[in-house]
């Protein structure tokens, strides 16, 4: 019996020793089999398509260590900051509605953070491109992906408006209470007369799920969706903007990513055992 539990102790610390080995180096970073078992199970995707990721992850941090670039708790704020601006609230509205979708507010920094890392570095790559969008480009878009812009005519609500935020804020968590500060009102709202921004929104809200709190003129206001109805096409000129931020993006993902696939050709990858 004892030695068998031995024989089980030296098998299980192998394996454990196994799960840990490094599988590859690239410019000095380590690979394990842990890391790309773990991703692979986490994204749903090959080992290969893991241990591919995990290089272009490490390609990435090196050049960002060669580079210096850094993101500060400043321009964390801001963009946060855009974001709810964006979605007609303020920061802290914001960390309240991510953190009751049981979200942990300090990821969600954290994601901004590496989504600014990752900007400065592809505007450090793409600091000589040119991307040039043309009006063409833009129709043809358009043309190709008319479904997309296919919006709600009306969206039917009931507007919550009060000067107490917490009161607003109450309601959402419970539409059955009754209080004397908040004054309610059904609308039926024509999207052609909406503020972008706010018919953004209101896309963006599920029917039967409220609006984040925003300010109305002197009032905090939330939205309850009720219906969406009928179809409207946005026209190109309404939404050419979007299109070109659209093709710019793609331009430069596709730029960026031929440049890492040029640099994996001749980076210091070092496979150091089997992997698939």
């Amino acid at each position: 019996m004892r030695l068998l539990c031995i024989a089980l102790f030296i098998a299980s610390a192998a394996c454990a020793e196994m799960v840990n080995a490094i599988a590859a180096t690239v410019m000095g970073e380590a690979i394990t089999i842990y890391d790309i078992n773990q991703l692979a199970a986490s994204e749903a995707i090959t080992k290969r398509q893991a241990y591919d990721k995990l290089v272009d992850t490490a390609l990435q941090n090196a050049k960002i260590k060669e580079l210096d670039l850094h993101v500060m708790d400043d321009e964390i704020d801001s963009r946060i900051e855009q974001i709810a601006k964006r979605n007609n609230m303020d920061a802290p509205t914001l960390k309240q509605m991510i953190t009751s979708r049981g979200m942990n507010w300090s990821e969600y920094r954290e994601g901004a953070r590496k989504s600014i890392l990752n900007e400065k570095l592809a505007a450090n790559v793409m600091a000589h491109e040119y991307i040039p969008i043309s009006d063409e480009e833009i129709a043809r878009y358009y043309n190709a992906h008319k479904n997309d812009f296919t919006v709600p005519a009306q969206i039917v609500v009931i507007q919550y408006s009060s000067r107490n935020e917490r009161a607003l804020k109450a309601v959402i968590n419970n539409p059955m209470i009754s209080d004397p500060d908040i004054q309610m009102s059904p609308q039926t709202l024509n999207a052609k007369e909406l503020n972008p921004r706010l018919f953004s929104l209101l896309l963006q809200t599920p029917v039967g799920k409220f609006t984040p709190v925003f300010p109305a003129a002197d009032r905090l206001v939330t939205l309850l969706v009720r219906e969406k109805n009928g179809t409207m096409h946005r026209e190109l000129d309404d939404v050419k903007n979007e299109i070109a931020a659209e093709l710019r993006g793609e331009f430069e993902r596709r730029s960026v990513a031929n440049y890492f696939a040029k640099l994996k050709s001749s980076a210091d990858i070092v496979v150091l055992r089997p992997i698939f």
